[in-house]
């Protein structure tokens, strides 16, 4: 079970997503606008959606860097407080901070489609 978790982190890493979690969370997000995915590693539906995040941030990451969009991950079994504060209910779920404040969830399903067009209005 630990080794799941390290290893969907360490996948997580290496894409460049930012990992935020209760020592950074809203330092990181106090500055500009953030797309986060709150997720459980032993989710089942979380692990179905990590590839069309995956796609999302890879497809956008460079088109909005530009524009403060960032986009970042909290892993819920390991910082519930975290999840906790954002009233994270379900998994996965994306969620939009600007200068760190949570301004609700990401409308719409979670399709590719819905999550590009929805950060490429913000």
């Amino acid at each position: 079970m630990k080794f799941a978790t390290l290893a969907i982190a360490f996948a997580s890493a290496v894409s460049g997503y930012t990992l935020l979690d209760a020592s950074n969370f809203a330092s990181k997000t106090q500055d500009g606008n953030w797309l986060v995915k709150f997720y459980s590693p032993t989710c089942p539906w979380s692990r179905r959606f990590a590839p069309t995040w995956e796609k999302v941030y890879t497809d956008l990451q460079d088109v909005l860097a530009p524009k403060d969009v960032f986009f970042a991950e909290v892993d819920c079994k390991v910082d519930r407080a975290v999840c906790d504060a954002a009233d994270i209910d379900g998994y996965p779920t994306v969620v939009y901070y600007s200068a760190g404040v949570n301004k609700g969830e990401v409308p719409g399903d979670q399709s590719y489609e819905s999550l590009v067009e929805y950060a490429q209005s913000i």
